[in-house]
This record gives structure tokens, C-alpha cells and sequence, in this order.
């Protein structure tokens, strides 16, 4: 779902962690897999429970604005938590480049979608397959609900 943004955004994120955290070159690049994954556990996660207008609201936000919203809160503790464990840097650095890398992701993502205008959900559906997941989500649940005849819509 997220390969493409990360591969155009990727330059950018590692540069800002490197630039603004302290953390050397290779730190940086194995921080951004991590993130990748992050990012997709928990937008994937918010689109089971139908918060498409809570990563809209994300990603529409800059500044303070985009510091005090709750998803990018959340984002920013998982990342925390995962490069704490998988990369053992210091809980004050894992901090700083959580909260770098995932500023940096935001804002990088926001301008991959939209330019300079506010992101809309078909940005969201056509540019990071997001509709794809929706759908399929949609045809599993049925498949569960209607049993047998559910096999036909999947």
C-alpha cells in the first residue's frame, strides 16, 4: 500500500532524521522500514475502524496542529516503541527520531498527494490503494456474514 510513497518520500525522511536528530546515515535507513511498517499497521488499522476522516484530519495538518493530533500521537508512540525494539537506541533518541521521522512522513505524504492543496479521500484511494483495502475489507466481512453465499462476492 505505502511502497510508492516511501520510495519517492524515502530521500527526504532520511535526510531530516540525519539532519535534525543526530542519528548517522545507516541508523537512518534502518529506521525507515520500521516507519514504513508503523505507518501501514496503523493506517490500516484506522481504516478498519472506518476513521478515513481521522488520517484525512492528519494529514491536513501542519505545525502544532499536526503535533497535537491524536493519530499522528498514536503513530509517533508505535514508531517510538519499534525502534526501541528492533533498533535499541536510547529511549531519548528512539523519541526525537520518532517524532522527526514521523513529521517528516506527514508532510512528505501530504505533498506526494495533493501538492499544495488539502487531501482529499480519492488521493487517499487512488494514490495509495487505500479503496483496494476498503474493498477488500468490505467483501471479507460479507464472506463472514452471509457464509456460503458470501463466496460468491469474493
Amino acid at each position: 500500500m505505502l511502497d510508492q510513497l516511501f520510495n519517492s518520500i524515502g530521500g527526504d525522511v532520511i535526510s531530516s532524521m540525519t539532519e535534525k536528530t543526530g542519528i548517522n546515515l545507516e541508523q537512518a535507513k534502518a529506521v525507515l522500514p520500521i516507519a514504513k511498517d508503523t505507518v501501514q499497521t496503523g493506517l490500516t488499522d484506522e481504516v478498519k475502524a472506518g476513521n478515513i476522516s481521522g488520517i484525512l484530519g492528519m494529514l491536513n495538518s501542519s505545525g502544532a496542529g499536526l503535533q497535537q493530533n491524536s493519530l499522528f500521537g498514536n503513530l509517533k508512540g508505535m514508531l517510538m516503541q519499534n525502534i526501541l525494539s528492533k533498533l535499541g537506541l536510547p529511549e531519548s533518541v528512539a523519541s526525537l527520531v520518532a517524532g522527526t521521522g514521523m513529521t517528516s512522513i506527514v508532510e512528505n505524504a501530504s505533498q506526494f498527494l495533493s501538492g499544495d492543496a488539502d487531501v482529499k479521500q480519492s488521493d487517499l484511494t487512488s494514490k495509495l490503494d487505500m479503496g483496494g483495502m476498503v474493498g477488500n475489507m468490505a467483501k471479507g466481512m460479507l464472506k463472514d456474514k452471509l457464509g456460503g453465499i458470501g463466496k460468491m462476492f469474493g
